[in-house]
């Protein structure tokens, strides 16, 4: 392989990335900003199955699968070929409704226990935002409790204060409450409780659900009159057929749904009880795009397949394999690591263990066979700069050097 054909290429094209564009180059690609170069891959060639390539000609078994999209493989034949005959047929958008916009949104109401209605957008921020509005709407209220992240729209990032270009009348609007307190939400609706329109939350993340959490989540919004909206673009269709709310046997008012839902085409869904979702016309909700019929078909196609065959099963088995051998082998190694969250599901977690901070595990593990000639060179390849670092864990400076002092003492004194 040439240089051109391997990393020369993939130097050459991230230059040309970083020339024109104003946003892409973040996320899991800030891995060329915190690992040594060659170590991280940056641009995507193609995909097949659970397999991804990169522009380099590497080849790796792909944990994100098009950020959680490609439920059934990147290039199910299926999918495929739905997009490729609705494209034949039909063209990927016309000025009229399409019969395929009601027969992929009948599969979704068949599939998902709130779904009596169906709404849809493009990627998750439409559905969250739409429902937001849709709550105010409804409830002739303002207030949001919120409990995640929910996507980027003015509606929640309004609750980042590191976010710029939030009017302060929008930050008053919504409030934080952490997961599977109950206590804490009964103190939320009760100082404000005249005033909130809906609880945002996704059903399960990172923690499941404590035992009556999800059920005494919704019976504070009963005894509130506020609206229960469960995010689902995360689990929809992934932790049950018909999502989160099937598997825990709580319906809300309201649900988002995405990105497993098209196996990798851009299509979301704002679904839920007809009576809420009359409001719609008065919310200005819609989009020139809604009605794309190429994402439609993907959606068709891949929703028939979860509801025919043991698609949520199959995750949830994987995932309890994996989860098992991870486990193993890091107590094998003495590393004090797990994977969290449901089976199909999870996320990789290390937690804090002689003096050694979760940050500066995922350093030492991600850099094997690297040796750091001070702690500074160490902080360059951590997993966060030193700045996100003391602000995400409420550390000063001083604390996080020393942080990574430990590690890098732990670290050159021989561990392997």
């Amino acid at each position: 392989m040439t240089s051109e054909e391997g990393p020369g290429r993939t130097e050459r094209l991230w230059r040309q990335a970083q020339g024109s564009l104003a946003s892409g180059l973040w996320s899991i690609t800030q891995g060329k900003l915190r690992y040594p170069d060659g170590v991280f891959p940056l641009l995507a060639e193609s995909g097949e199955g659970c397999r991804l390539v990169d522009t380099s000609g590497r080849s790796y078994i792909d944990w994100m699968m098009g950020w959680g999209t490609s439920v059934l493989g990147y290039r199910n034949p299926d999918v495929e070929r739905a997009i490729i005959d609705q494209l034949r047929s039909s063209g990927p958008l016309l000025s009229l409704l399409h019969p395929i916009e009601a027969e992929v949104a009948r599969l979704i109401r068949e599939l998902v226990p709130c779904a009596e209605a169906v709404a849809f957008g493009k990627n998750g921020s439409d559905a969250l935002g739409g429902a937001v509005r849709i709550a105010r709407a409804a409830t002739g209220r303002d207030g949001i409790l919120v409990c995640g992240f929910h996507g980027f729209q003015d509606w929640y990032m309004a609750s980042q204060p590191w976010c710029e270009g939030i009017p302060d009348s929008l930050r008053k609007l919504v409030t934080f409450f952490p997961y599977n307190d109950l206590d804490a939400l009964k103190a939320l609706f009760a100082e404000h409780g005249a005033r909130i329109a809906a609880v945002v939350m996704e059903p399960t993340n990172t923690a499941l659900p404590s035992p009556n959490y999800l059920r005494g989540v919704r019976e504070l919004t009963f005894d509130h009159q506020a609206l229960l909206i469960f995010d689902e673009v995360v689990t929809g269709f992934r932790l049950a057929r018909g999502g989160a709310q099937e598997a825990f046997g709580v319906t809300p008012d309201l649900a988002c749904l995405g990105k497993a839902m098209g196996n990798g085409m851009p299509l979301s869904a704002l679904v839920g009880k007809r009576e809420v979702l009359e409001v719609i016309p008065r919310t200005g909700y819609g989009m020139t795009y809604r009605g794309e019929m190429l994402s439609l078909a993907a959606a068709r196609a891949c929703l028939q397949l979860i509801r025919d065959e043991p698609v949520t099963e199959h995750l949830a088995a994987v995932g309890d394999a994996v989860r098992a051998g991870f486990g193993d082998a890091c107590q094998r190694a003495g590393v004090p690591g797990s994977l969290v969250g449901p089976s199909a599901r999870m996320t990789i977690s290390f937690e804090a263990a002689g003096g050694i901070t979760p940050l500066g595990l995922q350093t030492l593990l991600k850099n094997r066979r690297r040796r750091f000639s001070s702690a500074q060179d160490l902080i360059r390849a951590a997993s966060m700069s030193m700045e996100e670092y003391a602000n995400v864990r409420g550390r000063s400076k001083t604390q996080v050097k020393r942080d990574l002092a430990t590690v890098s003492d732990w670290w050159t004194g021989g561990a392997d």
